[in-house]
């Protein structure tokens, strides 16, 4: 695979990589980081884990987004990220397995809509597991709980108005986390 040793370890490509990143941690050090080792990454997904090259791509995609979350806890960016690749690839098999049950467990065919139901139910916990805690309980209490925007206020000391606001927002957050992840499938 062009841009991968046989050693596993990443080859730099002048023609590719130009010149080395800033150091002032800036996007363009992120892009040299993704060209060094996003060959790598897939490499070991397909070839240890045999994971298809048409699913490939989105696990990479996802071991570097998890990185981007929080760089700064990250101590050490190759085995970050070859762990990364590792879990996600396993995660991906197990996930695939789980569908494959349900598919061919039954002996009943399953109707589209109630698939579709349940990737929709899927990809509003995916996004709702991205949001964060606070919004996520601010919305369960409202929707799931039945909870009145005075009583989210008394307990959280602030405003009806501010729960209105919050409400807002964490809707908005989470709209836009369902249409990344709906998007990208």
């Amino acid at each position: 695979m062009e841009g991968v040793s046989p050693d596993l370890t990443p080859r730099k490509e002048p023609s590719r990589l130009g010149t080395p990143p800033p150091a002032d941690g800036g996007g363009s050090s992120f892009h040299h980081l993704y060209l060094q080792y996003a060959p790598l990454l897939r490499h070991l997904a397909m070839r240890r884990f045999n994971v298809p090259a048409a699913d490939v791509d989105s696990l990479v995609h996802d071991v570097f987004a998890t990185y981007l979350t929080d760089p700064t806890r990250v101590t050490s960016v190759r085995p970050y990220l070859v762990g990364g690749i590792c879990n996600a690839s396993r995660q991906y098999w197990r996930q695939r397995d789980r569908d494959t049950e349900l598919v061919e467990g039954e002996e009943t065919l399953v109707d589209e809509r109630t698939l579709e139901k349940v990737a929709t139910r899927l990809d509003i916990a995916r996004a709702l597991a991205r949001i964060g805690l606070r919004c996520r309980e601010a919305l369960r209490r409202y929707y799931v709980d039945g909870e009145s925007t005075p009583t989210i206020a008394a307990s959280l000391e602030t405003t009806p108005g501010n729960v209105n606001y919050l409400l807002h927002i964490c809707r908005k957050r989470a709209r836009a986390v369902f249409e990344t992840l709906t998007r990208c499938i």
